[in-house]
Order: structure tokens, then C-alpha cells, then sequence
């Protein structure tokens, strides 16, 4: 017959196992918790980096900042004026868009997300051509000269970055934001009180270079040296196309 003593102890053990039974269950569940809301964390920070380079694809940045050249230097722009937009639209995003699909369909570009280098070098060309159309059309409408001298920046940064598409995967992000910052810098220069508006489209750069880089897209070399070419291409030309072309 066992004591009281032993069985004191028989008790006292089997109720330490079972809670510590109890508590390894509970460390279990909250260790599956905590990696399935660090898993679920990881999937929307994904997500919204994601939307951020789509959003702010440089193949839209044409056409913004035509809304910005309208919105603060013509505020009383005509219709014709407000319809250049539809047509910048459609010579720098639809028109690439096409050529690019239907490339695709021809087999000659196997990436619409243009990884490789000739797609890249492909997709730079064309929305090269097509930003100089669009600059011709802009030529017979008698558009403002900061309109074609924005446009014709952004068809030379174009052919620029498809040359350096041959050495180096440089951000396209990164080029298209720097642009667009020099657009607004220049643009503050001419009417200051655009500090806020300067200030925006910096962070949204930064944000912009941010996604490409936790996206594991590009390393950070190739954004910094991104956006040091757009910003400083699109200022040399600001620079230089009134002097060569003073009819512009």
C-alpha cells in the first residue's frame, strides 16, 4: 500500500504534467498565431508595395504631369487645352501598351513586366517614339512651350535609359519620378508657393523607390542612380532646348 506521502507526490506530479501540458498547447497556438499574423503582415506589406509601383508606374508620369502644367500654370485653360491630356494619354500609355501586347503576342517579348533586357530596351523605345509624336501633335496645336519642352525631356530620357538598359538594370521608377521632380522644381522656380506640391512629389518618389527596392526589384544603386539621371537629364534639357530650339 502506498503512503500518503507517495501519494502526494503521484498527485502533485500529475498535475504539474498536466499543466505543463496545457501550457506547451498554449505556446503552440500562440506561436501559430504569431507566425500566421507575421505571415499575414508580410502579405499585405507586399500587397500595398506592390500597388505603389503599378500605381505609380513612370508610364503614367507623362500624363501627370501635363494635369500638373495645366492645373497651376494655365487655370483658366481652354477645352482644346484639357483635351491635350487625353491625347498624352494616349500616345504614352495606350500606344506603348499596344505595341507591348502585341509584341507579346508575336513572341518577341516573353515579359510584360519588362525584366529582361530587350524588353526593356523595346518598351524604352517606343515610348520613346511615341512621347515624340505626342510632342508633334503638341507643335501644331500651338501648345505652351513648358508643355513640349516636358515631353521632348521625357522622349530623350527615354532613349537615354534604353543605352543604359545595355550595361545596367537601372529603376525606370526611379528615372520617371526624377523627372518628374525636376518638372516641379523648375516649376517652382518660375512661380514660388509650390513648396507643398515639391514636397508631395518627393515622398511619393521616395515611396516609389522604397516598394522597388523591398520588392527586391532593384538594388538601391540603381534607384539612387535612377533618379540622379531623370532629375538632372530632365534639367539639362530644360535648360538647353530654349536655346537650341527657341521657337519651342
Amino acid at each position: 500500500m502506498p503512503t500518503k506521502f507517495e501519494t502526494a507526490v503521484k498527485v502533485f506530479l500529475l498535475f504539474t504534467e498536466v499543466a505543463l501540458r496545457a501550457s506547451n498547447k498554449k505556446y503552440s497556438q500562440t506561436r501559430k498565431n504569431s507566425r500566421s499574423c507575421y505571415t499575414f503582415t508580410l502579405y499585405m506589406v507586399n500587397r500595398f508595395f506592390n500597388g505603389v509601383s503599378i500605381a505609380l508606374h513612370p508610364i503614367f508620369l507623362t500624363t501627370w504631369g501635363m494635369i500638373i502644367i495645366i492645373w497651376l500654370m494655365l487655370p483658366e485653360a481652354l477645352l482644346s487645352q484639357w483635351m491635350l491630356v487625353l491625347f498624352c494619354a494616349g500616345y504614352t500609355i495606350v500606344m506603348p501598351l499596344v505595341f507591348i501586347v502585341f509584341a507579346r503576342m508575336l513572341g518577341y517579348v516573353s515579359d510584360l513586366r519588362m525584366r529582361g533586357r530587350r524588353e526593356r530596351i523595346f518598351a524604352l523605345v517606343v515610348a520613346g517614339v511615341c512621347a515624340a509624336a505626342f510632342d508633334h501633335i503638341l507643335g501644331s496645336w500651338h501648345a505652351p512651350s513648358i508643355m513640349r519642352m516636358f515631353v521632348i525631356a521625357t522622349a530623350a530620357i527615354m532613349i537615354m535609359a534604353a543605352l543604359l538598359a545595355f550595361f545596367s538594370r537601372i529603376s525606370l521608377h526611379a528615372i520617371g519620378w526624377g523627372g518628374l521632380v525636376a518638372l516641379v522644381s523648375y516649376m517652382s522656380m518660375l512661380h514660388p508657393g509650390l513648396s507643398l506640391l515639391l514636397a508631395i512629389v518627393v515622398l511619393l518618389a521616395g515611396l516609389v523607390g522604397t516598394a522597388r527596392i523591398y520588392l527586391d526589384e532593384h538594388k538601391p544603386w540603381q534607384v539612387y542612380v535612377g533618379f540622379i539621371v531623370g532629375f538632372f537629364a530632365t534639367w539639362i534639357a530644360f535648360i538647353i532646348i530654349p536655346i537650341i530650339g527657341p521657337n519651342i
